[in-house]
């Protein structure tokens, strides 16, 4: 009768991590198949020249810089700080660019491959801790 009820509480643990998996499986995957649906800017790579350099902290607006888009000069926000003025950075400008725009570092990217990719890292280590955890739930118990 012992070997019955040890063999029951395995069995809700397996249960229960199971599911624990799967709400983590779930959670990790919303986000892009939420973003999936949503339109990504086009970018273009462009040499930018730091204009003003602004501090970094909480509130950091980010530098400006200039970049020639289609032959015009056009200065707008820099995704980074600190940068030294007369710096040129590689950077990336939306192939298309409306009247606000954000200058961004080269190597920033938005490839849905690299998200996943890092999603899929973060699940599995998650998985394998929590199955970790459960098997020595299980020798604990036995």
């Amino acid at each position: 009768m012992g070997r019955q009820r040890g063999s029951a509480s395995v069995a809700s643990i397996l249960l229960v991590l199971g599911m624990l998996g799967v709400v983590v499986v779930a959670v990790t995957l919303w986000p892009l198949v939420t973003a999936a649906g949503q339109e990504r800017t086009a970018m273009r790579p462009a040499t930018a020249t730091v204009v003003e350099s602004r501090p970094c902290g909480a509130q950091a607006a980010g530098d400006i810089v200039e970049v020639r888009i289609d032959g015009v000069l056009r200065q707008a926000p820099f995704d980074g700080c600190g940068h030294i003025p007369g710096q040129q950075l590689a950077v990336q400008v939306p192939a298309d660019p409306a009247q606000d725009f954000v200058v961004r570092p080269a190597q920033a990217s938005d490839s849905e491959l690299g998200d996943l990719a890092q999603r899929a890292h973060w699940v599995l280590l998650t998985l394998a801790a929590v199955a970790g955890g459960g098997y020595g739930l299980m020798l604990r118990r036995s």
